[in-house]
């Protein structure tokens, strides 16, 4: 069945399969490197498997390094050693006849896992290309590209569906605030400046912790290319009880370490900020970035997410993240005697037609601090205040008293909104 259907706006979020080639977007980067393979099956590995292991990588003597040996995810239903069901993510190179030849799966996963009498059952055999790549643009006309089909990437870091979810949250507010009438129809002109430079970082950075496996490959002495023979004599040294061998281990502890930018990445994963688009910069310095991606410096900059910290409010402890609701609503956040904001936020939702949520956080307000954690992270004093996007990042902050608090605000909010 066929049917047409009539909108203002369009998500394209179909992984690039369809609607980006049709409007002329190119997907920039490196593809077809290699075919992975992921298999869904149930065995019983409790004898060989750890309780507090999620994720093996497999390395052996025949295997090409890490991705040819395989990785391989415990699944449950039942976690820990006696998990029933496993994942195991393997290699072939893209121009491999046997890369799509089902039978010899089985073969195969008993080969990488060394038990060739191992009973499993196979309930899933999927394939996907190994690429790192990004869409030119996010935006054509009244289209907008999010997930798969504006940027590809390895999963290694955790940053594909995270990625993704982040698009739709900086996009639907705006789409909703555009169709509402609250913003004009440039606010959605910032979703592109604000979203593809974090999906280029996110892609760069995937492919560079899916690769740093051969970095730790070599770092164990596996080189590519080496006779057996050879690549067997590595295991023998590193695991031998003389000098050279605690030498070889210590190497490869080391260069196993760096691959803390694959499981640590806390600056990646919440630290990524907006240079340019709905915020009114403040002239600040930006924070630190952590070049091997692990320390995360909370701020509430303009254009960073809303640094998380406990507050308590009606007898519950909720987030900061909370304040937002669910209701697309922007909130100011003023300490405990915020009355002059709070008058500026009235003002500003009779001019702009929109719902402004005050939240006073101190002692005696409706929201209070019971650690003190907040206070640390706020960066201004008693007398200023911070707007917050529906999405959690910072949208404008006033470090101290203003003049005219209405005039501020308003003015502030009419940049974020394009009116």
């Amino acid at each position: 069945e066929t049917y047409t259907v009539h909108a203002q706006y369009m998500v394209a979020a179909d992984g690039g399969k369809t609607v980006g080639p049709e409007l002329g977007v190119t997907m920039e980067g490196p593809t077809g490197i290699l075919d992975m393979v992921s298999t869904h099956f149930t065995a019983d590995l409790s004898q060989y498997w750890e309780d507090d292991v999620l994720i093996t990588w497999l390395l052996n003597p025949e295997g090409a390094g890490s991705w040819s040996s395989g990785a391989m995810a415990a699944m449950g239903p039942t976690w820990g050693k006696h998990s029933e069901e496993f994942v195991l993510h393997f290699t072939f190179r893209p121009d491999d006849p046997a890369r799509f030849d089902e039978d010899a799966i089985v073969p195969r996963l008993r080969d990488l896992l060394k038990l060739p009498d191992l009973e499993l059952k196979i309930h899933k055999v999927s394939h996907w290309i190994l690429e790192g790549v990004l869409a030119d643009k996010y935006q054509v006309g009244r289209i907008f590209l999010a997930g798969d089909a504006a940027h590809r990437h390895p999963p290694t870091t955790g940053l594909g569906l995270n990625t993704a979810i982040q698009d739709a949250h900086n996009l639907v507010w705006k789409l909703a605030a555009v169709i509402k009438g609250d913003a004009a129809p440039a606010l959605l002109d910032t979703y592109e400046p604000e979203r593809r430079l974090v999906g280029m970082r996110n892609v760069d950075w995937a492919m560079f912790t899916f690769l740093n496996h051969m970095v730790i490959d070599a770092g164990l002495g596996l080189i590519p290319g080496q006779p057996l023979e050879a690549q067997v004599q590595v295991f023998r040294d590193y695991f031998s009880d003389t000098p050279m061998g605690e030498t070889r281990r210590a190497r490869a502890a080391e260069v196993i370490s760096t691959q803390r930018t694959e499981f640590q990445a806390h600056d990646l994963e919440i630290g990524f900020a907006y240079r340019d688009g709905a915020l009114v910069p403040d002239g600040t310095e930006a924070p630190p970035r952590d070049a091997m991606g692990g320390t995360y410096y909370p701020t509430t900059r303009p254009g960073h997410r809303l640094p998380h910290a406990w507050l308590e409010h009606g007898g519950r402890q909720i987030s900061t993240h909370d304040l937002t609701g669910n209701n697309a609503h922007f909130v100011l956040i003023t300490a405990a005697d915020g009355a002059a904001w709070s008058d500026a936020a009235r003002l500003a939702n009779d001019k702009f037609g929109i719902q402004i949520k005050v939240a006073q956080i101190g002692a005696g307000a409706d929201y209070t601090d019971p650690t003190g954690r907040w206070s640390e992270l706020r960066q201004i004093d008693d007398a200023g205040a911070i707007l917050v996007r529906p999405d959690n990042h910072v949208a404008w902050r006033s470090t101290g008293a203003a003049a005219d608090p209405a005039d501020e605000l308003t003015r502030a909010l009419g940049t974020v909104l394009s009116r």
